[in-house]
């Protein structure tokens, strides 16, 4: 018990800490600083990029690891999730086209070969797929879990609301301002650290019920 209270109170912690240092980013920093912090290659971006890498990481730990009684497919269905997340995150698709692969817009485009409309159409449809089994499988049990204050639950639920805010400023006004720029790179990050907390504070959980089934 003490130790999810002491995971919620870094969870909510952090909450709290993200207006503070938003305000502090937009308001104090020199000009040149936050101007850089939140470029499409600046510090918070590659903050927001290492955080998602790591929650990947700690899936590929828990899909590998025949210690811990992890429930293999949905670690890699939601590793391949955040895989495509953070190609989202780092505009992988600029390597290969001005316009973004989720829209229909790309798949209408004459100038972009057959072969990259169906690499982006498997993708997307396998991410489909992945979302749509972790939806079913685990909304009632996410729902349950989080009245009961998991911890990880927590940091996954928070996780969804900082990235609705972020996504709401990137398609507001607020975007072509620099506050708006800054509220939404520092949610975005804020997301990441988020995503990270959940797969490491559901870690424990998983040990507890190997025990106990040993």
């Amino acid at each position: 018990m003490n130790k999810c209270w002491s995971s919620n109170f870094i969870n909510i912690l952090l909450l709290v800490l993200l207006p503070i240092y938003i305000l502090v980013h937009a308001k104090l920093l020199p000009a040149g600083i936050s101007g850089a912090g939140i470029a499409d290659a600046g510090y918070i971006s590659i903050i927001t990029l290492t955080f998602v890498a790591c929650a990947i990481l700690t899936l590929l730990i828990l899909i590998f690891n025949t210690e811990i009684d992890a429930p293999i497919l949905t670690a890699t269905a939601a590793a391949y999730v955040l895989f495509i997340y953070l190609l989202r995150e780092a505009d992988v698709h600029r390597l290969f086209t001005l316009e973004h692969v989720t829209r229909g817009k790309f798949y209408s485009m004459p100038e972009v070969p057959l072969w990259q409309k169906l690499f982006a159409a498997a993708v997307f449809i396998l991410l489909a797929i992945c979302i749509l089994y972790l939806l079913i499988k685990y909304v009632r049990s996410l729902w349950h879990r989080l009245r009961k204050l998991e911890p990880w639950v927590i940091a996954l639920f928070l996780w969804i609301v900082v990235l609705v805010i972020s996504q709401l400023c990137d398609r507001s006004s607020l975007n072509h301002t620099h506050i708006g720029r800054v509220i939404e790179e520092c949610c975005e990050c804020w997301a990441a650290i988020y995503l990270f907390l959940s797969s490491v504070q559901c870690i424990p959980s998983l040990e507890l019920r190997t025990t106990s089934s040993g």
